[in-house]
């Protein structure tokens, strides 16, 4: 029979399990983690790494770039031969910035294959890098393109006449990276990635808008998108609350078609993950609770 001494000890190295136990599971269920909304990830062919040292470095790139986003909403690194970027969206704050990066940098680290190459456009920011130089060229790729009317809203010619009029003015203020026209509900939203000149990202936007006013429905529309490679513009004709419209829709249909095998394979990894977490811990829980009937029962 143990000492009231080495009871208390017992019940004090039991506590401490327990408590960290409750704390996780209280923080995983009253508040879940927010999945980022992926615009599109698309990435080289896995080649494998030519190096047994090429992820570590890639990784440290990637690193590198969560302390970049606390200073730079832009900024280009270079490290031992790998090539990245990290942009964020113009009216972010300096915090946004940070965790959309993190959250972007998470991800490619994570489920990286040995692709040389990757770029990952979350709602608020893009994280691209390669192990080719691509800083300064100009790449008009289409990566997504969409446009869809919302549920429930009321079609209006005259919205979407401001909204598209809108688009127009976004090219013609040059001079800026990101450009915000809005009038009314109505905005247009356009912004070139910072490694670009003035005319390359003219032409960028230029391309974008021409593709965007070529694709079906888009003219009939309240909102619209168009990502290029080094480039973006995208309108709604309902302001605030379209955009939040337009974050659904992406996040049920457009992100999802356009990374289908990256979900599902983020998405199996994860349940397994999260599957061996639970039965692990409902093990220790069973454990300590055994202990505890032992003792104080």
């Amino acid at each position: 029979m143990a000492s009231p001494k080495e009871m208390s000890s017992i019940k004090t190295v039991i506590s401490i399990p327990v408590a960290i136990l409750a704390i996780y599971f209280l923080t995983n269920w009253l508040y879940p983690s927010v999945n980022p909304l992926v615009y599109y990830h698309q990435c080289s062919p896995p080649k494998h790494f030519t190096g047994a040292a090429s992820k570590p470095k890639v990784n440290s790139l990637l690193s590198m770039f969560v302390n970049s986003a606390s200073i730079y909403t832009y900024n280009n690194l270079t490290v031992n031969g790998n090539y990245g970027l990290h942009q964020c969206r113009g009216d972010l704050s300096s915090d946004e910035c940070v965790s959309c990066v993190a959250q972007a940098v998470r991800l490619l680290q994570s489920n990286s294959e040995g692709e040389t190459g990757c770029a990952l456009q979350l709602e608020g920011c893009l994280v691209k890098y390669d192990n080719v130089v691509f800083f300064g060229v100009a790449d008009k790729t289409a990566m997504v393109m969409s446009c869809g009317t919302p549920t429930g809203y009321k079609y209006k010619s005259e919205e979407l006449t401001q909204a598209n009029a809108l688009v127009d003015k976004v090219l013609a203020n040059s001079g800026t990276s990101y450009r915000v026209e809005r009038s009314g509900e109505a905005q247009a939203v356009a912004q070139c990635t910072g490694d670009l000149s003035a005319t390359d990202c003219q032409d960028c936007l230029m391309e974008a808008i021409q593709r965007l006013k070529l694709q079906p429905f888009c003219g009939t529309s309240t909102w619209g998108d168009v990502y290029l490679a080094k480039c973006y513009v995208g309108y709604s004709s309902h302001g605030a609350i379209g955009e939040e419209f337009k974050k659904g829709i992406r996040a049920k249909h457009v992100a999802t078609q356009r990374n289908l095998v990256y979900m599902r394979t983020a998405g199996l990894f994860d349940l397994i993950k999260s599957l061996w977490s639970y039965f692990f811990y409902v093990f220790v829980l069973g454990i300590l609770f055994c202990v505890c009937l032992f003792l104080f029962g």
